[in-house]
């Protein structure tokens, strides 16, 4: 019997228990009205609280009502409460800039977590079913990504999502609708090929079952196993994690410490870059494949100090010596040239303050770090002009008894490239530099007779 299998796969997976709340995702389509049934057939044995939940996505005219009031009339039968939404699909996807499916999916989810979270750990059930799986997993291999599949159970809002009928085929749910006199409804876009899923699901899933009918069993035995070892190797990645990789805010910028991460098996460099990857673009939808997360990888193999690649949404990881540096293009500004004098404080290009002051006494203060730089103010043309390094820049260093190049400067400090265009250089008004902030500090030869002194202090924001 279909139902007993579902059932023994549910309780393999330990999908549900004794008195669960399980809230039902119903289209109106065989897979989910079928799943509709199998709950009810089963809800007095383990004392389930059902609700069935629908959506009309405005996508459909007449059709996506009448699915609708379809799933109401089933509920009504079968003595399920019902729930119901409307979503404007076609407005969301304008508004967000993206396509049907993901907007209509975004949506649809947002109602169910709403729903959810009107009960105490509910389950959310959905549909899917094996042949799902089938094309979910080689989707994700054309896609570049691991072939993960579709989870059996997964965490979601308040509760969990779980999926029973990944045991079983469609042949097999459309027999389980004809024995219980199911006549559900079809939505026609599902045939046409416009959709790569439904391309696959048309064309190449026939054609794999005409080889191994039986192929989604198999599948979904991968799946599961994988599915396992990625949960716990991104639990020991979270460990690495921890030990290599800074974030910092503002801007929104990871740093990975190259020598430390050379230290463990690629398997969890892999991950480690997976999880910054997910944590950079928390906020946006991106598809992260392990094309990109192999090109990250050849930047810490990599012979050379210096290298970068381009990842989606601006985002760039440079390579500079033994620093991996995550960070957004578009969160940089162009640095440009401004002015300074003493009373005032600007904002620099790393968010930091740069405050100038004027100390009167007879001695020159102390500098207490290379956050801070003290000249003699009686020879310096102001006001201060803070600028980007321009080519063929040099400094007077203090105690070198000569000039240095600032490009030489900033290959000996091992400043990464993509910062070097950013760093703040401190010039007089006749364009003297006095200090590349933080790096080095110019010597200003004072009169003899200066008791005026020039202060820079770089502080926090």
């Amino acid at each position: 019997m279909i139902g007993d299998r579902v059932l023994t796969f549910s309780k393999k997976n330990k999908l549900f228990a004794q008195g669960d709340v399980v809230l039902i995702a119903v289209s109106g389509g065989p897979d989910s009205s079928a799943l509709l049934r199998f709950f009810a057939n089963i809800r007095d044995r383990f004392q389930l609280k059902l609700v069935a939940l629908s959506v009309d996505h405005l996508l459909r005219g007449e059709d996506s009502k009448q699915d609708v009031e379809y799933v109401k009339k089933l509920c009504e039968e079968w003595d399920i409460d019902f729930f119901s939404a409307a979503v404007d699909v076609p407005k969301y996807k304008k508004e967000k800039n993206m396509g049907t499916q993901l907007a209509a999916r975004e949506l649809r989810y947002s109602f169910f977590a709403e729903k959810m979270k009107e009960y105490d750990t509910p389950l959310l059930a959905m549909g899917h079913h094996g042949d799902d799986q089938v094309e979910t997993m080689f989707m994700q291999l054309m896609r570049g990504s691991k072939p993960k599949g579709i989870p059996v159970k997964r965490e979601f809002s308040n509760g969990n999502i779980i999926r029973p009928f990944l045991c079983l085929t469609k042949e097999e749910i459309k027999a389980y609708c004809d024995t219980y006199h199911i006549k559900p409804r079809y939505d026609a876009s599902n045939e046409e090929s416009v959709y790569t899923r439904n391309a696959f699901r048309l064309k190449v899933i026939p054609f794999l079952k005409s080889y191994n009918p039986i192929i989604h069993e198999n599948l979904q035995l991968i799946s599961q196993t994988v599915q396992e070892e990625e949960a716990f190797l991104f639990e020991q990645a979270e460990n690495v994690r921890k030990e290599v990789v800074t974030y910092i805010n503002n801007p929104i910028e990871a740093h990975v410490n190259i020598s430390q991460l050379r230290l463990y098996p690629r398997p969890l460099q892999r991950r480690t870059f997976h999880l910054i990857l997910n944590y950079l673009y928390k906020n946006q939808k991106t598809d992260i494949t392990s094309r990109h997360i192999e090109s990250i990888l050849s930047l810490l193999l990599s012979e050379k100090p210096n290298a970068s690649v381009h990842l989606p949404n601006q985002l760039v990881a440079f390579r500079s010596y033994e620093t991996l540096s995550f960070t957004f293009e578009k969160d940089k500004p162009p640095f440009d040239f401004c002015s300074i004098n003493p009373g005032e404080t600007i904002k620099l290009p790393d968010g930091k303050l740069l405050k100038v002051e004027i100390i009167n006494q007879s001695t020159k203060p102390d500098e207490n770090s290379l956050k801070e730089f003290v000249c003699s103010a009686t020879n310096i043309s102001l006001p201060l002009i803070i600028r980007p390094r321009s080519k063929g820049d040099k400094l007077s260093v203090r105690g070198l008894g000569g000039h240095k190049k600032v490009k030489d400067i900033f290959i000996d400090q091992k400043i990464p490239k993509h910062m070097r265009e950013q760093w703040p250089i401190v010039t007089d008004y006749e364009g003297r530099i006095l200090w590349v902030i933080g790096l080095k500090k110019g010597e200003v030869q004072p009169f003899p007779s200066s008791n005026k002194w020039l202060r820079l202090i770089v502080e926090e924001n």
